[in-house]
């Protein structure tokens, strides 16, 4: 299993903006597509995220891989610290798996 911290990439305990979402996402995609292993997004020393990060990040790869292969191969870890992180990632996956309800945002989030 491979692991990618979010705070050493981000630089920030708050996962809040776009662009460090999309900076999960390539180096999650690089790392998938470069070792094809488990990929383990580590949230330790993250105390805030937002919806917009969450779709920037895992969005994408559910965009790009589907929800089987994203289910399988990247897993957040260690976000006990942030008290609503469940119901986010689980408010965007259900936007995903509902995406003919969320086209218009799908478009602007996941470009």
């Amino acid at each position: 299993m491979m692991r990618i911290n979010i705070y050493d990439i981000i630089n920030s305990k708050n996962a809040l903006l776009h662009n460090d979402g999309i900076a999960i996402f390539q180096e999650a995609e690089k790392l998938h597509d470069t070792y094809n292993d488990t990929i383990e997004l580590d949230f330790s020393g993250v105390n805030r995220l937002s919806t917009l990060f969450l779709n920037a990040s895992f969005g994408k790869l559910l965009a790009k891989y589907g929800a089987e292969i994203t289910r399988h191969y990247f897993q957040p870890a260690n976000y006990s610290q942030i008290s609503s992180f469940m119901e986010k990632f689980n408010d965007m996956w259900d936007n995903f798996e509902n995406k003919e309800n969320y086209q218009a945002y799908r478009e602007l989030d996941f470009a």
